[in-house]
C-alpha cells in the first residue's frame, strides 16, 4: 500500500513544533528556521521550504518588504551554504519553490558573492574558519588527503573559502547549524561526529546541542528517514 505524501498542513506542524523544541532562549530566535530549512530541503522534501517561508511572514516581525527582504537574504544563505553539503539540486529547489509565492515587493535582489574570488586571501579565511571548528584534529584529515590533494583543496577553497567562512550574512553558529543540520540528514557517521563536535566549540552547550539533534530528527522523521548511525553528542564530548 502507497504511504500518502505529507501535506503541506503536516509541514506548519512540523516547523511549529521545531520552533517551539529548539533551544531559542539560548541561541536565539532567529535561528531555528536556519535548521528547519536545511533539514527539509536536505531530507528531500524542499518543496517545503515555500511553506516554511510563508509561515516566517505571517509572524508580526516580518511584517514589512523590508523585513521580508532582510529575512529571504538569510534563507537565501543558508541554502547556498548547504550547497557545499548536500550538492546544488535541493537547495535550488527550495529556491524556486520559495520564488513562486513571493511577492514582488518582498523580492531581494542583491548578490552576496559578486566581489569573491579565490587566491590566497580566500583560503586563509576559509583555513582559519575551518581551524575553528576542526583544531588539532584537521593534522589527521591532512594526512588522509595527502594522497588525495583535491580533496584538501576543495575543503580550504570551495567548501570553506567560498562557502562556509563568510560570515556577512549568516554567522558562526548560523553556519553551523545549517551544516550539521546537512550533513546530519545524510545519516553520516564521521562528519556528523566532527559538527557536533565543532558546534560545541564555537560556544554552543552540550545541552543546546542535543535540542537541535532532536530537531533535526523530527525533520528526518517527517521526510522517512532514519538516522541510525550518527553519535549523540555525549558521544564525542570528550574531543571537545
Amino acid at each position: 500500500m502507497a504511504t500518502l505524501e505529507p501535506s503541506s498542513d503536516d509541514a506548519i506542524r512540523l516547523f511549529k513544533s521545531v520552533e517551539k523544541l529548539f533551544p531559542s532562549q539560548s541561541l536565539g530566535s532567529d535561528k531555528w528556521y536556519l535548521l528547519a530549512l536545511a533539514a527539509i530541503a536536505s531530507g528531500g522534501h524542499p518543496e517545503f521550504a515555500a511553506d516554511l517561508y510563508l509561515h516566517l511572514i505571517s509572524k508580526p516581525e516580518f511584517n514589512t518588504p523590508d523585513a521580508r527582504q532582510k529575512l529571504m537574504r538569510r534563507l537565501r544563505e543558508a541554502l547556498v551554504k548547504l550547497v557545499s553539503v548536500v550538492g546544488v539540486p535541493k537547495p535550488l529547489e527550495a529556491v524556486f519553490c520559495i520564488a513562486e509565492v513571493e511577492k514582488e515587493e518582498d523580492k531581494d535582489f542583491s548578490f552576496s558573492r559578486e566581489n569573491w574570488s579565490s587566491g590566497e586571501a580566500n583560503r586563509l579565511r576559509g583555513r582559519q574558519w575551518l581551524d575553528q571548528i576542526y583544531r588539532a584534529n584537521h593534522a589527521a584529515t591532512q594526512r588522509t588527503l595527502s594522497a588525495h590533494k583535491d580533496f584538501e583543496w576543495l575543503s580550504e577553497e570551495i567548501t570553506y573559502g567560498l562557502y562556509l567562512s563568510d560570515h556577512t550574512i549568516l554567522d558562526g553558529v548560523d553556519t553551523e547549524l545549517v551544516v550539521l543540520s546537512g550533513i546530519m540528514m545524510q545519516n553520516l557517521r564521521r562528519e556528523t561526529g566532527w559538527h557536533l563536535r565543532g558546534t560545541r566549540r564555537i560556544g554552543v552547550s552540550q545541552v543546546d546541542v542535543e535540542v537541535v539533534q532532536q530537531c533535526i530528527e523530527r525533520i528526518a522523521t517527517f521526510c522517512g528517514l532514519h538516522l541510525t548511525r550518527v553519535p549523540r553528542v555525549k558521544d564525542i564530548e570528550h574531543e571537545v
